[in-house]
C-alpha cells in the first residue's frame, strides 16, 4: 500500500502536517498492470497479499479492472509512504517486507506455473520488484523457466542478487534504472556511450533486450542482440511525482511486445507511458489520452556508438 501525503514543507524532527493523504495499492507490479490495463491490456496481477491492508490492495486493483491472483500471507501486506512537498520535492520511506514462509513460496510457484501452462499460456509475463525478506535470488530463475517453458516472454525488473541472477536466465528483457545497472555491472555510468555499453552487456549476458531508465533524460533501449541501441527523450514537463515512472515505461515495453509494436514505435509508446506517468494522479494511473499526446513529444535517437 503506498500511502501518499501532500504538505507544504518536511521539517526533519519536527511536527509536519499533511494537507492531503491517500492511500492507495502500490508497488511496482502493481503500476505495470494499471499502465498495461490504460493501454487496452487485460493485465492479472499476482503476489503475496496479508491481512487487511492487503485485502484492500486487492479491493482497488479489482476495482480500476485488474485481475488478482493473491497468495495469502500470514504476514500482513506493507505500506510505503510518500511525502510530496510544494516544491515537487519527494521523500519516500519503505518498511522491510515480511518473510512468506517456505509454503507461501510454494504456492506462489506452483500457481504461476499452472497459470503458465493453461489459461496465461504465451502471455507476456512481467517479474516487477523486490524479492521479499529470506526468498533465495534464484527465486525469479525458477519463474523465468517456468514462463520460458510455457512459450511466455518475460520482462525483468529487479535489482540485487535477483537482477544478477535474473538478467543471466535468458529472459527477453530486463530493465534497470542507472544505480541499479551501476550496482549490477560494478561501474559508473555517467556518459551516454557508457549507458549504452551498459544495456550492450546486460544483453551480451543473457537477456534478449536491455532497457535503462534515466529519469528526466529519458532512457536508453539496446532492442535486441544483433539490434541498434535507441535513446528516447521526454519533454520538459511539470512532474507532479516521478515514482512509478520506470514501472510505466515497463508496461508500455510488455504491451509493445504483446501487439508485435518494435523499434522506434515501442520505444515511443514506453517512452510516453514513463511520461505520462510523472504527471498522473497516482503511480501507475496513466491516460491513454495523454500517452498519445506526449508520444509525437518523444525524441528518438538511434546511437552508434
Amino acid at each position: 500500500m503506498d500511502r501518499r501525503l501532500r504538505m507544504e514543507s518536511l521539517a526533519v524532527g519536527g511536527v509536519n502536517r499533511a494537507r492531503t493523504a491517500q492511500g492507495l495499492a502500490g508497488g511496482k507490479a502493481a503500476h505495470v498492470a494499471m499502465a498495461t490495463l490504460a493501454l487496452g491490456a487485460r493485465p492479472v496481477w499476482l503476489g503475496f497479499l496479508g491481512g487487511a491492508i492487503g485485502q484492500e490492495c486487492a479491493r482497488q486493483m479489482e476495482t480500476l479492472g485488474i485481475r488478482v491472483v493473491a497468495i495469502p500471507t500470514v504476514a500482513r501486506t506493507r505500506v510505503n509512504l510518500e511525502i510530496i512537498e510544494a516544491t515537487g520535492r519527494v521523500t519516500e520511506i519503505l518498511e522491510p517486507g515480511a518473510e512468506p514462509t517456505p509454503q507461501e513460496r510454494e504456492e506462489f510457484l506452483q500457481r504461476c506455473a499452472e497459470g503458465l501452462r493453461d489459461e496465461w499460456k504465451k502471455a507476456v509475463v512481467v517479474i516487477s520488484g523486490s524479492l521479499p525478506a529470506g526468498v533465495a535470488s534464484d527465486f525469479y530463475v525458477s519463474l523465468i523457466a517456468a514462463a520460458r517453458t510455457a512459450g511466455a516472454r518475460v520482462f525483468v525488473d529487479t535489482s540485487g542478487e535477483a537482477l544478477r541472477a535474473g538478467s543471466q536466465a535468458h529472459p527477453d528483457f530486463v530493465k534497470v534504472n542507472r544505480a541499479e545497472g551501476e550496482t549490477l555491472l560494478g561501474r559508473p555510468l555517467g556518459t551516454m556511450e557508457e549507458i549504452a555499453n551498459a544495456a550492450r552487456e546486460i544483453v551480451a549476458r543473457g537477456a534478449e533486450s536491455a532497457a535503462i531508465t534515466l529519469g528526466r533524460e529519458g532512457l536508453i533501449w539496446k532492442e535486441r542482440k544483433d539490434g541498434p541501441v535507441w535513446k528516447a527523450t521526454p519533454p520538459p514537463m511539470n512532474v507532479i511525482s516521478a515514482v512509478g515512472s520506470g514501472d510505466a515505461t515497463l508496461g508500455g515495453f510488455a504491451y509493445s511486445a504483446m501487439q508485435g509494436i518494435a523499434g522506434e514505435e515501442a520505444l515511443r509508446l514506453a517512452a510516453a507511458c514513463g511520461a505520462t506517468n510523472c504527471v498522473a494522479s497516482a503511480p501507475g494511473r496513466i491516460e491513454l489520452a495523454t500517452v498519445r499526446a506526449l508520444m509525437p513529444q518523444i525524441e528518438i535517437q538511434r546511437l552508434t556508438f
